[in-house]
């Protein structure tokens, strides 16, 4: 032992733990560091998403000469936006027969997959999937087990109209945009507004068909 009480070559137990503080810090920081990335890569899948439904509408209105009707921005909206994108209006998971050709119709947005359930999720590479889910039917008490279309992280789209669109009701869209919206509440499903615009409220990290 040396005159000051140390042992040669050792560590004081202070030293120790001021290396384990440091290598916590430092995996915290690695660790906060890889969940901006991959929240990053997200929002950036879910916003190619967003363009490609877009696009799909905008096919879908040449065709009928008008977007989508009845969305209103809730779960259900998800269902109207997948059945008209993907041509499925009976909700089997698979595109309609035209009646007056036998053929089978091309979807508007052809990177939609409908899956049996959530699982399969991870199996969609590049597509968009649509999963059933049971969804509250609007203007009932009463729920269905439908096809919605979910964004990267597992919530459902959704769709609503704009605003200087009305339903043969006389409601005028409450949508941003003048034609429609297609939107996703963001990682955190709530889309908490930050504004005072109500039915338009919208969460920071939302991913949207406007900007």
């Amino acid at each position: 032992m040396n005159a000051s009480g140390k042992h040669a070559g050792g560590f004081t137990l202070i030293e120790i733990f001021m290396v384990i503080a440091i290598l916590a810090i430092l995996g915290t920081m690695g660790w906060v560091a890889s969940g901006l990335v991959n929240n990053r890569q997200t929002t950036k899948t879910a916003e190619l998403q967003v363009a490609q439904m877009e696009a799909g509408m905008n096919g879908y209105r040449v065709d009928y000469g008008d977007v989508v009707p009845e969305g209103h921005g809730d779960e259900w909206s998800s269902h109207v936006l997948y059945r008209a994108l993907y041509c499925d209006e009976d909700g089997n998971g698979k595109p309609d027969v035209d009646k007056k050709t036998n053929e089978t119709r091309t979807p508007y947005c052809e990177s939609i997959v409908p899956l049996k359930n959530s699982k399969q999720m991870r199996e969609v590479v590049d597509g968009i999937p649509a999963i059933k889910k049971r969804v509250r039917v609007p203007n009932s008490k009463s729920s269905k087990k439908v096809y919605v279309i979910v964004d990267p992280w597992g919530n459902a789209y959704r769709y609503r109209q704009g605003y200087e669109l009305t339903n043969d009701k006389g409601e005028t869209g409450k949508g941003v945009n003048p034609d429609f919206d297609i939107y996703t509440l963001g990682p955190d499903g709530k889309g908490n507004g930050r504004n005072n615009l109500k039915d338009n409220e919208d969460n920071i990290s939302n991913v949207r068909s406007w900007k």
